[in-house]
């Protein structure tokens, strides 16, 4: 995405950060593809939306102009694992501290508008092993909470290989136990 604004050059590139660590490497990665950029603002949201990896800098333009405002519009659309680098080409006409606010947002704005973004769902792996008797309701359980078996091992019981979201896991471990007496559990194995 790219504007002209009082005869400033300002160009949006975003890209995907799932930690400060990778949020960084790619505000370097893009101040190296713009070199004569007199400034390269940029913020960062390198976790799911609402949590503390985050930051922003404003590359030496006036403090609070570029890098705060951008971070604050990232957070208010509640995207996650999110870095927006803003690539000013300085034009010789000053926009003041107002007209600097309004230029950086207002492009990634325009950014934002036009990516495509795609929820994610953190789950936690596990394995369910239980009686043959009791494969329907596990199912019927498994479907109502939105729980994916991704393999079936069949022998004097079944296992089920699951997935199941994040936000409904503890609770998917009572009604388990609820649904077998007590006899069976789930064996965590991992989060994604």
């Amino acid at each position: 995405m790219e504007q002209t604004i009082k005869k400033s050059r300002f160009v949006a590139t975003v890209g995907r950060a799932q930690n400060p660590v990778a949020a960084r490497e790619f505000v370097a990665r893009v101040k190296e593809e713009h070199p004569g950029a007199s400034h390269n603002c940029y913020a960062f949201v390198a976790c799911a939306p609402g949590g503390t990896d985050t930051g922003f800098g404003d590359d030496g333009e006036v403090s609070g102009t570029s890098g705060k405002p951008m971070l604050s519009l990232l957070e208010n659309r509640g995207i996650g694992e999110i870095v927006a680098v803003v690539s000013r080409y300085y034009g010789g006409t000053r926009l003041g501290t107002g007209g600097l606010v309004r230029a950086y947002s207002g492009i990634l704005r325009d950014a934002l508008s036009e990516l495509s973004v795609k929820l994610q769902v953190p789950v936690r792996r596990g394995r369910v092993t239980f009686s043959h008797a009791h494969e329907n309701s596990m199912r019927i359980l498994f479907g109502k909470a939105g729980v994916t078996i991704t393999d079936i091992e069949r022998g004097e019981m079944i296992s089920f290989v699951i997935e199941a979201p994040a936000t409904t896991a503890d609770g998917l471990e009572e009604e388990i136990a609820s649904r077998t007496r007590g006899e069976h559990g789930i064996e965590w194995t991992g989060k994604s």
